[in-house]
């Protein structure tokens, strides 16, 4: 009994934690350590022609700024629809009249439009030969073919999609009407997931002609619930689930075209750390992340993970 109390419990303990610990190590020490040098990403990114959707949450403004340093050419796509649902909710919540409304909306766009031409500009700085920015309404699905038209003919092809747009609907889903809205929900999946789809399709074609790659941002959240975020995290469960089969369609028609999905999880200064309670040395560098995004497209990683720690473990609490 003593043997058993004060030896192989131990042991066994220290082999359970050593085998929880060795992932997000091997992640950790792999993104800081097998990162490709300078010269290998100008080699992989020098002129070639990136798709990104997607700069509203700090991470896609990091990412073209560090794609642009690289010579990569960048047709950026925003979300605009965004602007209506913040109206709505300002006019509900504080009740005010058509008139105010009037008002705030064109004060409303033109902040947002000059975020993103300094977005532009600061890309074309640090060395994009070519970048474009549009604002778009990732809602309607029936439009998504348009960015990625639109950006072939910007950029003559595309070498690189990264799909990161998100609407992040906060709240407990039985205490809400909104949430249980059926055109709230179809609208929130039509940003978050279908708008995903129809844009990888229409892509495909253009990136088999160039042995091309594509990155999913999907969330830790597509793994793990977490409450206030049912919505949120049921098209991010959606997401991942199509696109990791997506993968292995492309492996059995032996697809040219490569696709990570990355499952990223909360960032400092992001809007989801003020709704998960997680300590911030769990939490990730939004710089880090977006470098980490750029090298597993470069190196064509099947998957990424972010904050690697948080991630893992949050995954082991659930299964817990």
């Amino acid at each position: 009994m003593v043997t058993l109390t004060r030896v192989i419990l131990p042991s066994l303990l220290l082999l359970l934690l050593l085998l929880l610990l060795a992932p997000p190590l091997y992640h950790h020490l792999t993104l800081h350590f097998n990162t490709p040098s300078n010269s290998d990403y100008k080699t992989k990114l020098a002129g070639k022609r990136v798709l990104l959707c997607g700069i509203g949450y700090e991470v896609g403004e990091q990412l073209a700024y560090q794609l642009a340093t690289h010579g990569a050419k960048l047709a950026i796509f925003y979300r605009a629809d965004g602007r209506q649902k913040t109206l709505l909710n300002l006019q509900k919540t504080f009740e005010l009249t058509d008139d105010v409304i009037q008002i705030i909306q064109p004060l409303m766009v033109a902040r947002t439009d000059t975020k993103a031409m300094e977005i532009k500009e600061t890309a074309v700085k640090l060395g994009s030969p070519q970048t474009e920015i549009y604002p778009f309404n990732f809602g309607n699905t029936t439009t998504a073919h348009v960015v990625v038209d639109t950006a072939v003919s910007l950029l003559g092809g595309l070498d690189y999609v990264i799909l990161n747009h998100a609407d992040i609907p906060r709240g407990l889903f039985l205490h809400s009407l909104k949430l249980q809205n059926q055109d709230f929900l179809h609208r929130t999946f039509s940003v978050n997931v279908y708008s995903y789809i129809e844009i990888a399709l229409r892509a495909l074609p253009h990136l088999e002609k160039t042995s091309g790659h594509m990155f999913v941002s999907s969330s830790v959240l597509g793994e793990v619930p977490e409450p206030g975020l049912s919505v949120f995290s049921s098209t991010k469960h959606a997401l991942t689930g199509f696109f990791t089969s997506l993968q292995l369609e492309l492996q059995e028609r032996r697809s040219s075209v490569g696709l990570t999905v990355g499952r990223l999880g909360v960032m400092k200064s992001t809007e989801l750390r003020a709704l998960l309670d997680v300590p911030e040395f769990l939490m990730g560098d939004i710089l880090e992340c977006a470098v980490g995004i750029m090298n597993s497209i470069v190196k064509r990683q099947r998957s990424f993970v972010y904050p690697v720690v948080h991630t893992h473990f949050a995954g082991l609490l659930w299964a817990i």
